[in-house]
Formats: structure tokens, C-alpha cells, sequence
């Protein structure tokens, strides 16, 4: 029901508007009401203010304010200001005047009658759209913000049960090591580097771009750790560029790792994960591929939940300043690129 006040309330002033004017002004300009020229010119004159103040609040100013663009924002403004008037006034000179009124008047001064007509309407017009932007702007900042806090409350929740198994980890290495375990006492010290870094490390808005590979790293040869010669598996990771002058946050991209190993490995299948990191100047890009060996319907039935919290996390920490391509043809493809 909400919705439909605002609508409702412009419309009626709108409307009040042309009523009294209708009714309560004699003369504007070479029109008057006592000869019946009044009425057509004002309906014009009032569609022409409808088209102006909405074309400025609802496209212009939204368009240029998102940019920050105060320029580009007020040329728009003052072009699109001279564009209609002109045309208001062509028609007010060629037609109205010069086929309903009985009174003359120059071109350039209906010009001018229409331009400080319009030049309120742009005011306000100004007033309305740059308002109704900012609390847009301010209602999108809180939502962004109770999302943001609701994540975070999610992650201290799941740090309780990490750090007791953090600590079993550290006994079980030393436990292993002191028994010549190395095999076990390695894939558990990479195990702990991993905890490590979910636990301590990135507890922060944006981490070095360096420390993250390092992570999905650790994760990659742990994974090697795990498969045998039943799964052979063909991982290539490759980076190009200087991964050591950018930030990211944080495990943003370790789910589309975790997916391709859980989705692309199968027991008695050849398997190529291929994972390829750019690193440029102003963006970033993150292309993964691997095999599909489950049904497209179970591989979006189990990994669904991993990559509609990692969009939605993307769409929280870096909106309209990423781009996310899921392709599912005879590979599972991720192609992400973020502007940094």
C-alpha cells in the first residue's frame, strides 16, 4: 500500500496545479482566459513540466550522481533545460499563438516566459531526484551494513568449533612427527596453515593479494596430498602478474576452488582442474575450469548454497564493480573479474 502514496500525491499535485491555474489565472503571456486561448497552452505548457521534472529526478540525476559526476550531471541538466524549452516554445509560437490567440507576442519572448517556467521546474525537479537519490542511497548503505553484520555474527558462530579443532590439529602434528609420520605430519601442517588463515589472518576488510594465493596454495597441495593414483587428477594453477601490490577480501575465492576439486575429481575418471589468476594494474580475474561428473542437476542441488553465498558476498563487498560468468557445458567454467 506504501508504494502507491507517493504516486498518489504526485498526481494530485499535478493536478491541483492545473486546476488552479485553470481557474484562478487571467493571462500568461498572449493568452487569455476571457477569449478561450488560456486552457490548450497551459495543458502543453503542463505535460512539458511533467517530462521535464521527471526526465531530471528519475534518469538524469540518478544516471550522473551514481558516477559522481557533478559536471557531466548539470550540462545534462542545463541541455536537456534548453532542448524542451525550445521545442515548448516552437510550438507555443507556431501553433498556439499564431492559430488561437488573438494577441502577438516575439519569439523571443515566449522563449524567454517558458525558460523561467522551466528553470523552476528544473529546481525543483533538483531538489526531489538528488533527495529521493541520497535516501535510495542511504537505505541500500543500511541494508549493506545488517548484511554485513549478520555475516560477520555468522563467522564468529563458526570460529568456535574451528579453534578446539585447531589446537587437536597442533597435538596430532606434533604427535605424528615425534613417531616419524611425515606424510601425516605434513598434510596436518598444511591442514593448520589453512585453519591458520581462516582463523587469524582474515578477520580484515581486504588482505594482500599475495597471502590469499598462498592460501589457495596450501588448499591445492593438500588436495594432492589426499588423491591417489585411483584419481588421477591434472591440476594446473597458473598467475600472471605481481600478485604482491593488490588487495582482495578475503576468501572470496576459495569456493569456486573447493567446488572444482568436490564436483570434477571422481574415483576412476581423468580429471584436468585448470585455475588461472590475472593480476593487472586496475582489475583482477580469476578463471577456473574443471570436468563435470555429476549430473548439472546434482552439481547445482549440492554446490548451489557455496556460490549463492560467495554472489552474495560479491554483490556486498564489490557491487557494480565485478562481473561473475558461471558457464555449465561439458566443463564447469568461473570466469570472475573485479575492478580494484
Amino acid at each position: 500500500m506504501k508504494k502507491y502514496i507517493e504516486p498518489f500525491l504526485h498526481a494530485l499535485i499535478w493536478v491541483s496545479g492545473f486546476i488552479l491555474i485553470i481557474t484562478q489565472v487571467n493571462t500568461i503571456g498572449p493568452f487569455r482566459k476571457v477569449d478561450g486561448t488560456l486552457l490548450y497552452p497551459v495543458i502543453f505548457g503542463t505535460i512539458i513540466s511533467i517530462i521535464l521534472f521527471y526526465t531530471n529526478a528519475l534518469v538524469l540525476i540518478p544516471r550522473y550522481s551514481k558516477h559522481k559526476n557533478a559536471y557531466k550531471l548539470f550540462a545534462s541538466l542545463i541541455l536537456f533545460l534548453l532542448t524542451i524549452t525550445l521545442f515548448e516554445t516552437v510550438i507555443d509560437y507556431f501553433c498556439f499563438i499564431v492559430y488561437h490567440s488573438t494577441e502577438t507576442e516575439s519569439f523571443i519572448t515566449q522563449l524567454y516566459t517558458n525558460l523561467i517556467l522551466n528553470l523552476f521546474i528544473t529546481a525543483l525537479s533538483l531538489g526531489y531526484g538528488l533527495t529521493k537519490h541520497w535516501l535510495k542511497n542511504e537505505k541500500k548503505n543500511q541494508t549493506l551494513m545488517k548484511e554485513k553484520l549478520s555475516a560477520e555474527l555468522d563467522f564468529l558462530k563458526a570460529q568456535l568449533n574451528p579453534h578446539f579443532l585447531f589446537n587437536i590439529l597442533n597435538m596430532a602434528f606434533s604427535s605424528a612427527t615425534s613417531h616419524g609420520d611425515e606424510r601425516t605430519a605434513d598434510m596436518i601442517e598444511k591442514l593448520s596453515s589453512l585453519m591458520r588463515y581462516m582463523l587469524y589472518e582474515s578477520n580484515v576488510d581486504k588482505i594482500e593479494l599475495s597471502k590469499e594465493v598462498e592460501y589457495i596454495e596450501n588448499y591445492i597441495n593438500l588436495q594432492k596430498l589426499r588423491l591417489s593414483a585411483d584419481l588421477p587428477v591434472n591440476i594446473n594453477f597458473s598467475i600472471k602478474g605481481d600478485i604482491h601490490k593488490n588487495k582482495i577480501a578475503p576468501l572470496i575465492l576459495i569456493p569456486f576452488v573447493e567446488n572444482a576439486f568436490k564436483y570434477g575429481v571422481k574415483f576412476g575418471k581423468k580429471s584436468k582442474i585448470s585455475i588461472e589468476l590475472k593480476n593487472n594494474p586496475n582489475d583482477f580475474q580469476f578463471i577456473i575450469e574443471n570436468p563435470i561428473h555429476n549430473s548439472l542437476n546434482n552439481l547445482e542441488k549440492n554446490s548451489g548454497l557455496g556460490l549463492k553465498n560467495v554472489k552474495k558476498r560479491l554483490s556486498i563487498i564489490y557491487p557494480d564493480k565485478h562481473t561473475l560468468n558461471i558457464t555449465k557445458n561439458n566443463r564447469f567454467s568461473v570466469h570472475l573479474k573485479i575492478a580494484l
